[in-house]
């Protein structure tokens, strides 16, 4: 799997059904009648991915691309579908939750709790 250039071991789509291309707006006339105007979305689509164990070398790497990388970029997921991305900074786009409590980590430490937060250009 790769994030850009960053290669990542394979991460599970966490939101993969829960999103819809499709909206409608809906509003009631004068006359009472309900009036709804679906409409397709063109881009947007959120895409979280979630892992239990990456180095912190990796998600270091990680939160400097998404603090350096602000227009759209690749990425492939492990059943090689590629998705033109842009990091979602709606809310932090890299968090990763430490497995130990370390006093000096190094590079090789492992992480937990590691989400990647994407939206679909």
């Amino acid at each position: 799997m790769m994030i850009d250039t960053i290669p990542v071991p394979d991460m599970p789509w966490t939101n993969e059904y829960t999103w819809s291309s499709w909206v409608a707006t809906t509003q009631y006339a004068g006359s009472g009648a309900l009036l709804v105007e679906p409409a397709q979305k063109q881009a947007g689509r959120p895409i979280v991915l979630q892992e239990d164990l990456l180095t912190r070398e990796v998600v270091n790497q990680l939160l400097a691309h998404s603090e350096a990388t602000l227009g759209s970029f690749n990425i492939t997921l492990g059943d090689a579908r590629t998705f033109t991305v842009m990091w979602d900074y709606s809310a932090p786009p890299v968090t990763a939750t430490p497995l130990l409590d370390e006093v000096d980590p190094d590079n090789n430490s492992l992480l937990m709790a590691v989400t990647l937060r994407f939206i679909t250009v």
